[in-house]
Protein backbone atom coordinates (compact mmCIF):
# COMPACT_ATOMS: atom_id res chain seq x y z
CA UNK A 1 0.00 0.00 0.00
CA UNK A 2 2.53 2.22 0.84
CA UNK A 3 4.48 1.81 -2.74
CA UNK A 4 1.49 3.60 -4.23
CA UNK A 5 0.18 5.98 -1.97
CA UNK A 6 3.04 8.95 -3.32
CA UNK A 7 1.99 8.66 -6.74
CA UNK A 8 -1.95 8.47 -6.23
CA UNK A 9 -1.70 11.39 -3.90
CA UNK A 10 0.51 13.34 -6.63
CA UNK A 11 -1.80 12.11 -9.32
CA UNK A 12 -4.83 14.16 -7.15
CA UNK A 13 -2.93 16.95 -6.44
CA UNK A 14 -1.83 17.44 -9.76
CA UNK A 15 -6.03 16.72 -10.72
CA UNK A 16 -6.58 19.37 -8.11
CA UNK A 17 -4.51 22.20 -9.35
CA UNK A 18 -5.74 21.37 -13.16
CA UNK A 19 -9.24 22.20 -12.07
CA UNK A 20 -8.24 24.81 -10.15
CA UNK A 21 -6.11 26.49 -13.23
CA UNK A 22 -9.08 25.87 -15.58
CA UNK A 23 -11.51 27.22 -13.21
CA UNK A 24 -9.75 30.75 -12.78
CA UNK A 25 -9.20 30.84 -16.67
CA UNK A 26 -12.77 30.49 -16.90
CA UNK A 27 -13.58 33.16 -14.50
CA UNK A 28 -11.34 35.81 -15.80
CA UNK A 29 -11.96 35.30 -19.38
CA UNK A 30 -14.82 32.87 -20.41
CA UNK A 31 -17.55 34.24 -17.91
CA UNK A 32 -17.31 38.13 -18.87
CA UNK A 33 -17.24 37.19 -22.48
CA UNK A 34 -20.02 35.15 -21.82
CA UNK A 35 -21.90 38.07 -20.14
CA UNK A 36 -20.88 40.57 -22.51
CA UNK A 37 -22.57 38.30 -25.67
CA UNK A 38 -26.24 39.34 -24.70
CA UNK A 39 -25.53 42.85 -23.15
CA UNK A 40 -26.79 45.94 -24.28
CA UNK A 41 -24.11 48.14 -26.32
CA UNK A 42 -24.16 51.27 -27.58
CA UNK A 43 -24.02 50.54 -31.26
CA UNK A 44 -26.12 49.00 -33.97
CA UNK A 45 -26.55 45.00 -34.12
CA UNK A 46 -24.54 45.14 -37.62
CA UNK A 47 -21.45 46.07 -35.29
CA UNK A 48 -21.57 42.96 -33.20
CA UNK A 49 -19.43 39.92 -34.52
CA UNK A 50 -21.32 37.68 -37.10
CA UNK A 51 -22.75 34.19 -36.13
CA UNK A 52 -25.82 32.02 -37.36
CA UNK A 53 -28.33 34.00 -34.66
CA UNK A 54 -26.98 37.21 -36.03
CA UNK A 55 -27.28 36.79 -39.57
CA UNK A 56 -30.59 35.07 -39.10
CA UNK A 57 -31.61 38.05 -37.60
CA UNK A 58 -30.26 40.79 -39.95
CA UNK A 59 -31.84 38.88 -42.50
CA UNK A 60 -35.39 38.94 -41.33
CA UNK A 61 -34.66 42.90 -40.05
CA UNK A 62 -33.88 43.41 -43.49
CA UNK A 63 -37.64 43.42 -44.27
CA UNK A 64 -38.85 46.07 -41.37
CA UNK A 65 -36.61 49.10 -42.48
CA UNK A 66 -37.63 52.24 -40.88
CA UNK A 67 -39.55 54.57 -42.55
CA UNK A 68 -37.36 56.60 -41.99
CA UNK A 69 -33.20 56.71 -41.13
CA UNK A 70 -33.85 59.78 -39.16
CA UNK A 71 -36.44 58.13 -37.07
CA UNK A 72 -35.07 59.47 -33.60
CA UNK A 73 -37.90 57.47 -31.42
CA UNK A 74 -37.58 53.81 -32.72
CA UNK A 75 -37.47 50.13 -32.14
CA UNK A 76 -36.43 47.51 -34.33
CA UNK A 77 -36.42 43.77 -32.78
CA UNK A 78 -36.42 40.08 -34.01
CA UNK A 79 -37.49 37.22 -32.11
CA UNK A 80 -36.87 33.76 -33.28
CA UNK A 81 -38.34 31.02 -30.87
CA UNK A 82 -36.40 27.98 -31.31
CA UNK A 83 -38.97 25.68 -31.30
CA UNK A 84 -41.30 27.90 -32.84
CA UNK A 85 -43.18 27.56 -36.80
CA UNK A 86 -42.70 31.26 -37.24
CA UNK A 87 -40.19 34.39 -36.48
CA UNK A 88 -41.23 37.71 -36.82
CA UNK A 89 -39.34 41.09 -36.86
CA UNK A 90 -40.60 44.77 -36.15
CA UNK A 91 -39.61 48.08 -36.52
CA UNK A 92 -41.50 51.22 -35.16
CA UNK A 93 -41.27 54.72 -35.05
CA UNK A 94 -42.69 57.36 -33.55
CA UNK A 95 -44.46 59.74 -36.31
CA UNK A 96 -46.60 62.53 -34.74
CA UNK A 97 -49.15 61.68 -32.27
CA UNK A 98 -48.76 58.00 -33.51
CA UNK A 99 -46.31 55.27 -34.00
CA UNK A 100 -46.04 53.74 -37.54
CA UNK A 101 -44.86 50.28 -37.51
CA UNK A 102 -44.09 47.33 -40.05
CA UNK A 103 -43.55 43.53 -39.59
CA UNK A 104 -42.10 40.64 -41.30
CA UNK A 105 -43.21 36.64 -40.55
CA UNK A 106 -41.41 34.33 -41.55
CA UNK A 107 -42.98 30.89 -42.25
CA UNK A 108 -40.13 28.41 -41.29
CA UNK A 109 -42.12 25.59 -42.94
CA UNK A 110 -42.05 27.16 -46.65
CA UNK A 111 -39.19 29.97 -45.75
CA UNK A 112 -41.87 32.34 -47.13
CA UNK A 113 -41.59 35.78 -45.71
CA UNK A 114 -44.76 38.33 -45.22
CA UNK A 115 -44.77 41.98 -44.41
CA UNK A 116 -47.95 44.37 -43.69
CA UNK A 117 -47.77 47.52 -41.90
CA UNK A 118 -50.12 48.50 -38.83
CA UNK A 119 -50.12 51.48 -36.16
CA UNK A 120 -49.89 52.05 -32.85
CA UNK A 121 -51.56 54.85 -30.49
CA UNK A 122 -48.69 57.09 -29.58
CA UNK A 123 -48.97 56.29 -26.08
CA UNK A 124 -48.71 53.29 -26.05
CA UNK A 125 -45.85 53.60 -28.20
CA UNK A 126 -43.89 56.16 -25.35
CA UNK A 127 -45.41 53.52 -22.62
CA UNK A 128 -43.83 50.72 -24.09
CA UNK A 129 -40.39 52.37 -25.02
CA UNK A 130 -40.42 53.58 -21.36
CA UNK A 131 -40.43 49.78 -19.96
CA UNK A 132 -38.37 48.78 -23.00
CA UNK A 133 -35.24 51.14 -21.68
CA UNK A 134 -36.09 50.89 -17.92
CA UNK A 135 -35.33 46.94 -18.69
CA UNK A 136 -32.42 47.55 -21.66
CA UNK A 137 -30.60 50.23 -19.97
CA UNK A 138 -27.30 49.21 -18.16
CA UNK A 139 -27.88 45.52 -19.16
CA UNK A 140 -24.46 43.74 -18.57
CA UNK A 141 -25.16 40.64 -19.69
CA UNK A 142 -25.19 37.10 -17.41
CA UNK A 143 -22.75 34.29 -16.87
CA UNK A 144 -25.34 31.32 -17.49
CA UNK A 145 -25.31 30.11 -21.08
CA UNK A 146 -29.03 28.80 -22.44
CA UNK A 147 -29.11 26.40 -25.61
CA UNK A 148 -32.56 26.82 -26.82
CA UNK A 149 -35.35 29.48 -25.84
CA UNK A 150 -36.49 32.72 -28.05
CA UNK A 151 -33.37 34.51 -29.28
CA UNK A 152 -34.13 38.34 -29.44
CA UNK A 153 -32.45 40.88 -30.82
CA UNK A 154 -33.10 44.97 -30.97
CA UNK A 155 -31.51 47.91 -32.00
CA UNK A 156 -33.23 50.70 -30.03
CA UNK A 157 -32.63 54.21 -31.57
CA UNK A 158 -33.06 58.01 -28.88
CA UNK A 159 -31.91 60.91 -30.32
CA UNK A 160 -28.38 60.37 -31.91
CA UNK A 161 -27.64 57.42 -30.11
CA UNK A 162 -28.41 53.71 -31.06
CA UNK A 163 -28.16 50.77 -28.24
CA UNK A 164 -28.77 47.19 -29.19
CA UNK A 165 -28.64 43.77 -27.29
CA UNK A 166 -29.26 40.27 -28.51
CA UNK A 167 -29.64 36.95 -26.59
CA UNK A 168 -32.00 34.33 -25.24
CA UNK A 169 -31.86 34.52 -21.83
CA UNK A 170 -35.17 33.80 -20.05
CA UNK A 171 -34.30 36.15 -17.28
CA UNK A 172 -34.17 38.75 -19.67
CA UNK A 173 -34.73 38.61 -23.36
CA UNK A 174 -38.42 36.70 -22.42
CA UNK A 175 -39.47 39.99 -20.50
CA UNK A 176 -38.86 42.05 -23.63
CA UNK A 177 -40.92 39.49 -25.90
CA UNK A 178 -43.57 39.62 -23.11
CA UNK A 179 -43.54 43.54 -23.37
CA UNK A 180 -43.95 42.81 -27.40
CA UNK A 181 -46.75 40.44 -26.98
CA UNK A 182 -48.63 42.97 -24.93
CA UNK A 183 -48.36 46.05 -26.70
CA UNK A 184 -48.03 45.03 -30.03
CA UNK A 185 -50.27 41.83 -29.87
CA UNK A 186 -53.32 43.94 -30.36
CA UNK A 187 -52.05 44.86 -33.58
CA UNK A 188 -49.88 41.61 -34.84
CA UNK A 189 -51.46 38.48 -34.01
CA UNK A 190 -48.29 36.52 -34.30
CA UNK A 191 -46.48 38.88 -31.72
CA UNK A 192 -48.73 36.82 -28.92
CA UNK A 193 -46.37 33.66 -29.73
CA UNK A 194 -43.91 35.53 -27.40
CA UNK A 195 -45.80 36.06 -24.66
CA UNK A 196 -44.41 34.63 -21.42
CA UNK A 197 -46.60 35.71 -17.77
CA UNK A 198 -44.46 33.95 -15.58
CA UNK A 199 -41.84 36.26 -16.48
CA UNK A 200 -41.62 37.57 -13.16
CA UNK A 201 -41.67 34.58 -11.23
CA UNK A 202 -39.19 33.47 -13.40
CA UNK A 203 -36.82 36.24 -13.05
CA UNK A 204 -37.17 35.87 -9.23
CA UNK A 205 -36.60 32.02 -9.34
CA UNK A 206 -32.99 30.54 -8.44
CA UNK A 207 -32.59 30.00 -12.53
CA UNK A 208 -31.87 33.80 -12.89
Amino acid sequence: MDVFRGPTVKRVLWVGVAIATLAAIYIVTFRPFVAQMGATIMSPLSARKSGVILDDAQRLLAFVPLSSDRADDSLRFVAMPSFGKRWMAVSLARNGTNALGRVAVLDRSTGIVSTRKFQMNGADFDEMMAQWDNETSGYWGELSMWTDGTPLGFERRIGKYVVSGIGNSPCHYDGLGNLAALYIGPHVAEMRDLQAPDFEKIRRSNAC
